[in-house]
């Protein structure tokens, strides 16, 4: 069977146990089995408490033996010192399919995660899958189903979305707001401590469920980000995955730590990770839940020309600089369509983009305008704004323009700001899935997490282009070489990077690799002047600090003289013993010093990096990352959204950069840490550039 399988019996159950269900009002144990008979469960429910007859009506069992019938799902409502043995019950009864609600596991310190430790190893061992601990239950509103095994206020109506939360009070928080919100979705799991079942598994299973259109999660780590990457992109092209990921600023990863036992991965490496595989990041829990249902409602955008519509000025300008910030253009209306409008509006309206109608706009005449701008070819979608000025009926505008949304082959964004009792009225005599928003800064938000993954789900799967074998193979004899000389860990010389490199067919500065002065006379006939002079060294890796390198030596007596100097230095620095040699370097004078760079994270694996470079490259912070391999288009968009792209373009004076030259030398690197797991790091710092010349200068690889 499966993994996918496994699961889902957590969402699909015939028959339930609680194990410690409570006989007190307001305990968990209580609420969770209240909430179950309350959304009145499809299945047959089933209680394990050895102190009581009955809970609400349902029989009590002493022990879960008592109990002949199969058991589809179990949760464990135990104190942590009792779940082990809850767990063991399970296993005699073969339940493979487990929530541990109980806390105080890896989440509070040192002895509960040795005891989470325990009990995650007992049910690998005996085929359970398990969600939690530390976490408040999941909930399937399929009427075929109709689980709440959560101790909520309240259940969301259906829609074809499914919601993680690896935090259960912000879960809760969700919940408990429903009625004010109208958030809806069928499917919702709290995974805790992810002690076994984790995003991972989730994201797979809701991909193939017929029930699921649209993934929303709510992260705080990842157990497996490059398997995350992974999978992403398959069911990107297939269903949107929308990301709400906390913990971005230094302070949020510390308290992700503290309140769930994972350690936070870098934030720039999610936003490389979930841009490049296509999946939706937002930054708000109204922003992921108005995404799913715009999506569900419009389905996509078929560009970014979007038309703003209002009868207030101040909104709209708040409301264009959001589409503009969001990579949305707003452009000019056709001659015919401002010929048309000026025949419906008030004659001092504005008839340019955006369209303001003043105060006085009735429904007519707001549900015509939307009607005579989505027929211009350059819309591609509309940001309607309401506000209630007092002499207009707010409910009969706000009707006219739901029945337009829900009519129009466009996509038509609502954002309404009508006087409160306007909400209760709409509750019971308003079109119920109506998409209103309340914030004009969200809409142009939402219109851009359509189009993007509109574009994303088209776009073609980019050819990546693999090391060949030749090539490979003399990687793996300069490595191999490498391990033996450092014990298997360290920096690589600069000839064994050099090797490299040049395996790779990369532009690297001709180079000579010399031990004393009597092997600089031999080769000083072969040195083309103006050279450079540098130390080669596995343990002084920033060659400058320890004054390790004299640039633009114009003869063969300044490069003698370069020498003994650099030699004298390192001994007064008690620092020769630490090289392996010298480096005799053509200089090459370029106009842009740029970094090529790629690592390994714990999490998402091999990640490359683009940017400025030179010895101002921490200051400059122009870091652009992707996960290999990449594609040379791949490549080129890491070079594009740098902040050093101006002056590759003719800027000025700069003499113009071969783009694709750079990008076939990102390809390679990016090639070369995804398929060599030996390499822990590459730093290519600097590459410099002049017009179509490009070379490396410096370089280190660490194994």
């Amino acid at each position: 069977m499966s993994d996918i399988l496994t699961l889902s019996n957590f969402f699909y159950p015939k028959s339930v146990l609680l194990i410690g269900a409570s006989s007190k009002p307001k305990s968990i144990g209580y609420e969770i089995l209240k909430a179950m008979i309350g959304f009145e469960f499809k299945g047959k429910i089933y209680v394990v408490n050895p102190n009581s007859e009955e809970i609400l009506g349902i029989k009590c069992n002493k022990t879960i033996e008592e109990i002949t019938e199969p058991i589809d799902l179990a949760i464990i409502l135990l104190p942590k010192q009792l779940v082990y043995e809850g767990l063991k019950s399970c296993a005699k009864k073969q339940i493979n399919n487990v929530i541990i609600i109980t806390a105080g596991f890896k989440e509070v310190g040192e002895d509960g995660a040795k005891l989470e430790k325990e009990i995650t190893l007992f049910a690998k061992e005996n085929g359970i899958r398990l969600i939690g601990p530390n976490c408040m239950g999941l909930i399937n509103t399929d009427e075929q189903v109709r689980l709440n095994a959560t101790f909520a206020a309240e259940v969301p109506h259906f829609a074809p979305i499914s919601f993680l939360s690896q935090s259960g009070a912000l879960a809760a928080a969700v919940l408990n707001t429903i009625r004010q919100t109208g958030y809806t979705f069928g499917q919702f799991v709290s995974i805790g401590n992810k002690a076994d079942v984790n995003e991972n598994d989730l994201l797979e299973f809701w991909w193939k469920d017929e029930n699921t259109k649209i993934i929303t999660m709510y992260l705080e780590s990842f157990e497996n980000g490059r398997k995350f990457f992974e999978l992403s992109k398959n069911v990107t092209k297939e269903k949107p995955v929308i990301v709400l990921k906390a913990a971005r600023t230094k302070s949020g990863t510390s308290a992700a730590s503290s309140h769930t036992g994972a350690l936070a991965t870098q934030d720039d490496i999610v936003e490389a990770a979930l841009r490049q595989s296509g999946v939706i990041r937002v930054n708000t829990i109204e922003e992921m839940f108005e995404t799913a249902k715009a999506i569900l409602k419009f389905g996509k955008l078929n560009g970014n020309k979007i038309a703003v519509l209002t009868n207030a000025g101040g909104p709209a300008i708040l409301c264009v600089d959001e589409l503009e910030k969001n990579s949305l253009t707003i452009p000019e209306l056709q001659s015919s369509t401002k010929i048309k409008l000026k025949e419906i509006l008030h004659p001092e309206a504005s008839l340019k983009n955006p369209v303001d109608m003043l105060p006085g706009a009735d429904s007519e005449t707001y549900r015509n305008a939307v009607k005579i701008i989505s027929q211009d070819p350059n819309i591609d979608g509309l940001i309607v704004i309401f506000v209630e000025p007092v002499m207009i009926d707010s409910f009969e505008v706000i009707k006219a323009l739901a029945e337009e949304q829900k009519e129009n082959e466009k996509p038509i964004l609502i954002v309404a700001f009508p006087l409160p009792h306007f909400w209760e009225r709409w509750k019971s005599e308003g079109i119920s899935d109506s998409l209103i928003l309340k914030s004009v800064e969200l809409a142009p938000k939402i219109l851009k997490n359509i189009f993007h993954y509109h574009t994303h789900k088209h776009q073609k799967e980019p050819f990546v282009e693999s090391l060949d074998k030749e090539t490979s193979k003399k990687i793996s004899k300069t490595l191999m070489n490498a391990k033996v000389l450092q014990n298997s860990s360290g920096f690589l010389s600069s000839q064994e990077c050099h090797q490299i490199l040049k395996a790779l067919d990369l532009p690297i500065v001709k180079s000579k690799f010399i031990q004393s002065e009597n092997d600089l006379n031999k080769i000083a006939k072969d040195i083309s002047y103006p050279c450079v002079l540098k130390i080669s060294s596995r343990k002084l890796t920033h060659k400058s600090d320890v004054k390790g390198v004299i640039l633009n030596i114009s003869n063969k007596k300044e490069l003698k003289e370069a020498f003994r100097e650099i030699k004298s230095n390192l001994q007064k620095k008690k620092l020769l013993s630490l090289i392996e040699g010298f480096e005799v370097q053509e200089f090459f004078n370029g106009e842009i010093e740029l970094i090529i760079g790629a690592y390994r994270d714990n999490s998402f694996g091999p990640v490359v990096n683009f940017g400025a470079g030179g010895k101002l490259v921490e200051i400059i912070k122009d870091k652009n990352l992707a996960l290999p391999p990449l594609s040379i288009s791949e490549a080129t968009k890491l070079i594009e959204q740098s902040k050093v792209y101006p002056l590759l373009t003719k800027f000025r004076d700069f003499e113009e950069v071969d783009i694709t030259k750079l990008a076939k030398l990102i390809q390679k690197i990016s090639q070369l840490i995804y398929e060599f797991e030996e390499i822990k790091e590459i730093d290519l710092n600097p590459v410099m550039v002049k017009g179509k010349k490009l070379k490396i200068v410096d370089y280190r690889i660490l194994i």
